[in-house]
């Protein structure tokens, strides 16, 4: 009788090749920059409106009207394909990074509070305006408020270094605050900025008199969120 001998383990594969792979490329889809907007434009909208957990890769084939390989094919995983959302977004986080360290870059002075709250929050009022800004808004919000560690990853990495250019210019408005206070108080502005530009609840309470992310209450907004980091600090 023969006796089958037990075939030696495979060798692990290289790191190269354990890494995220994506869909092969059809043969019929050769260049189609406007299928990948589709997909991305779907995407953004899906997680906004039901947030990540609850959207599939199938759900937002559909809405694209693709086959659901061309999701993985443009821009891989599910995870990738919200990293990118937030990536295309990347030119609105940079400018008020750069106005905010603008601000900064004063020194401390009469109304440099009111200045760098302008800096850090004009940019996200002005994209609520535009096409599709009401959309990633809310995203924003949602992907704030997901404890999912996908979420947590997109904000540690996008808005992390924007809270730590917004902090720097406070000490340098406000010095002598407490580390702590600056912290909380930035927590707060958070939060009304979110409820300002992604929160339909206003327009029902107003019964239709007030709109979510009107730019005409901006200059309020500022005013609210800066008295909130002045008395914090005291």
């Amino acid at each position: 009788m023969e006796t089958t001998r037990p075939k030696p383990p495979a060798s692990a594969p290289p790191a190269s090749a354990r890494r995220t792979r994506r869909s092969a490329v059809p043969a019929s889809e050769p260049q189609r920059p406007d299928r990948r907007q589709d997909i991305l434009t779907s995407a953004e909208v899906l997680f906004a409106e039901r947030g990540y957990a609850a959207v599939s890769v199938r759900d937002i084939a559909g809405r694209a009207g693709v086959p659901v390989a061309l999701v993985g094919y443009y821009f891989g995983r599910k995870p990738e394909l919200l990293a990118t959302v937030f990536e295309h977004r990347q030119a609105n986080l940079d400018e008020r990074i750069a106005r905010i360290r603008e601000v900064g870059a004063k020194g401390p002075g009469a109304g440099r509070v009111e200045e760098i709250v302008t800096a850090w929050a004009e940019p996200v009022v002005r994209l609520h305006g535009s096409a599709s800004g009401d959309s990633f808004s809310l995203l924003v919000a949602r992907t704030a408020w997901d404890p999912g560690p996908e979420a947590t990853a997109i904000i540690e990495r996008f808005y992390d270094p924007l809270v730590r250019a917004f902090l720097e210019a406070m000490r340098i408005a406000l010095p002598g605050c407490p580390e702590e206070r600056l912290l909380w108080a930035y927590e707060y502005a958070v939060g009304a900025l979110l409820m300002y530009v992604a929160d339909k609840r206003i327009e029902r309470l107003s019964g239709g008199r007030a709109t979510v992310g009107d730019p005409a209450m901006f200059d309020d907004f500022v005013r609210f969120v800066s008295a909130g980091f002045k008395a914090a600090c005291g």
